[in-house]
This record gives C-alpha cells, sequence and structure tokens, in this order.
C-alpha cells in the first residue's frame, strides 16, 4: 500500500468501527419508560438482557418499546412454563399427586397468561383500548392464580425456584400493565 492509503485507511477504518460500534450498541432510552413503572430496575435489566431490546433503535415508537416490552414478558412466561413442566416431569423428586396438580394447573394459568398478552399487543396495534385493558386483566388474573395455587403447596415445593420465577413474571406483567396504560 503507498503512503497515502495509509494514512486515509487507519481513520477511516476507525471512523467505520466507530460507527457500527454505536450502531451496535444503540438502545432506546427505556430508563425513561422504566421510571414510570412499579418495578424500574427489572424494566430495565429485562430489556437490556433480552435479545429483542437489544436491538431496537434509539428513535423507536413508544408503542414498539410497549410491544417489545410485551414480547420479553412473553418470552419469560414461556421460559416459567417449561421449568414447570421439567419439574413435573423430569424432576428428581417425586411429586405427591396434589403438588403435580398445582403445577399443572399454574402452567396452565402461565400458558393462558401469554395468550392474552399476545392478544394485548394485538389489542394495542389496532388502537383497542377496551381489549387492551380486559386482556391486560385477564393475564394479570392468571397470573395471581398461578402464584396462589404455588402458594398452596409452598412447603412441598422440591425447588422454589419456580416460585421466584412466578414472583417475577407477575412482578413483569405489573409493568407491561403500567406500560400499556401509558401508551393505550
Amino acid at each position: 500500500m503507498n503512503p497515502i492509503m495509509n494514512n486515509v485507511a487507519l481513520p477511516l477504518s476507525f471512523f467505520i468501527c466507530l460507527s457500527f460500534f454505536s450502531l451496535l450498541n444503540a438502545a432506546p432510552d427505556i430508563t425513561k419508560i422504566c421510571e414510570k413503572v412499579r418495578h424500574k430496575d427489572l424494566c430495565i435489566s429485562s430489556f437490556k438482557e433480552s435479545y429483542l431490546g437489544r436491538y431496537v433503535l434509539d428513535n423507536a415508537e413508544p408503542e414498539l418499546l410497549a410491544s417489545v416490552i410485551i414480547k420479553i414478558t412473553v418470552n419469560n412466561a414461556s421460559d416459567v412454563s417449561r421449568n414447570l413442566k421439567t419439574t413435573v416431569l423430569e424432576g428428581p423428586v417425586p411429586l405427591t399427586p396434589e403438588v403435580r396438580a398445582k403445577y399443572g394447573i399454574c402452567d396452565q394459568e402461565v400458558v393462558s397468561a401469554m395468550k392474552e398478552l399476545d392478544k394485548v399487543r394485538t389489542a394495542m396495534e389496532s388502537r383497542n383500548q377496551k381489549k387492551e385493558d380486559l386482556n391486560m386483566k385477564a393475564a394479570v388474573t392468571n397470573i395471581e392464580n398461578c402464584e396462589q395455587e404455588l402458594k398452596q403447596v409452598e412447603g412441598q415445593l422440591p425447588d422454589k425456584k419456580q416460585f421466584e420465577e412466578v414472583i417475577v413474571l407477575k412482578e413483569l406483567l405489573g409493568n407491561v400493565e403500567d406500560i400499556v396504560k401509558m401508551f393505550g
């Protein structure tokens, strides 16, 4: 390479790298939105740790942010459901019929909550406030029912992890509820 190319190539390469670096690290100022919800730290951390949250542009519309946060919560609910099923089917400790039934009911409630959250997102897209509220309340009720089922057998649970996951899911849902109200 000639000296002129060397002098241009290095700064140009540096500039290009910086440009891509800022694009890769670009994230919306989710902090402003998360400051307005019940569980601020959980809101920020779940958004930043999520694959979906990392690729939302700085200038994203609030509705897109709400939709992403709903999807993050649905993904979390899916993980909770999978862990509940794994404990029942493959857990190292045999479960009593009562505990097995409570896990099954809780899992059904989590799956129902995921469906309701998908309906919330659809209602947001069509700007149907009444359906948003109705589906959001249903999702919250589903997770509260799941929590109550596990509370009834809390002392018999082989792993408290699932109960803690349900509590975190309930907190995420509270955040979604607050965000839906903000943008609804």
